[in-house]
């Protein structure tokens, strides 16, 4: 009979940070959860790592507060800069009429 491997799933990384978390438990099984997962020791040791340079690279850098920059598609840029002008040109249009009013008003 041959020795069936089960299949090797890719797991996410919020999978991934939940069995960081579960392995640190020190009364945790690590053996156990590594199993249950299909995970080598030296896996778990590279999801540590990760996990250490993430953290510090966030602590160092720390996010920007306010909005973050949104991508706008170039077609609705480009109607944007378009409406944009047509206010332009409609307020101009308005305000030379308001001097020509008061022009004939004086």
């Amino acid at each position: 009979m041959e020795n069936i491997q089960p299949k090797k799933t890719k797991l996410t990384p919020e999978q991934l940070y939940e069995i960081f978390l579960e392995c640190n438990n020190p009364q945790a099984p690590v053996k156990d959860i590594l199993e249950r997962h299909n995970l080598k020791p030296w896996e778990l040791t590279g999801i540590r790592k990760r996990i250490r340079e993430s953290a510090l690279e966030t602590l160092a850098h720390p996010p920007r507060k306010g909005r973050r920059a949104k991508t706008v598609a170039v077609e609705e840029y480009q109607r944007n800069q378009k409406e944009l002008q047509q206010a332009k040109d409609a307020l101009t249009t308005v305000g030379y009429e308001l001097s020509l009013l008061k022009k004939r008003v004086n």
